[in-house]
């Protein structure tokens, strides 16, 4: 099981170049957390989509969603997600993130605008499989009864990609 202290929390101002640079330096000191939850059984599944489905259906049934108060943006690393069992694009893709990261799986962490703003509004991992094809790991995306959706990107009008090994 995780353990958190409880000061793995970053807390910014909503400024669009900061979140993604916070989250950049989030990562990079958290991306180790989830290795102690990742059983056997995910380690030594036969594909990436089998261990990807297994971190997705951890994550979603252990957390809900909820967006950050107007004017602040949180960035939870992994630990502190499940401890609380809520966070955001930003929190549940640097959990996904991470796990991808334990297991050896390439990732793109995918930030995007729908509208054609200036301003990219939401973040989700997508996982890279053994053909090189993309498998989007976004909690946020929804069907119809409110199961998250595995394998799904909705349109986006404009994207900025970090690429991780």
């Amino acid at each position: 099981m995780m353990h958190t202290d409880g000061r793995n929390t970053f807390l910014m101002a909503g400024l669009n170049g900061d979140i993604i640079t916070c989250w950049k330096k989030c990562y990079e000191q958290f991306k180790e957390q989830p290795r102690d939850i990742i059983t056997p059984e995910v380690r030594n599944a036969a594909t990436v989509d089998e261990k990807c489905q297994a971190i997705f259906g951890y994550m979603v049934t252990n957390t809900r969603y909820m967006v950050d108060r107007d004017g602040e943006q949180l960035i939870k690393s992994p630990a502190r997600l499940i401890a609380d069992g809520v966070g955001d694009c930003k929190s549940y893709t640097m959990f996904i993130a991470s796990c991808l990261h334990c297991l050896g799986i390439p990732c793109k962490v995918r930030f995007v605008n729908f509208d054609g703003g200036s301003q990219y509004t939401h973040v989700y991992p997508v996982a890279i499989d053994e053909q090189g094809n993309e498998i989007p790991m976004d909690a946020c995306e929804l069907d119809e009864d409110g199961t998250p959706l595995y394998d799904f990107a909705r349109r986006y009008m404009k994207k900025k990609e970090l690429y991780y090994v």
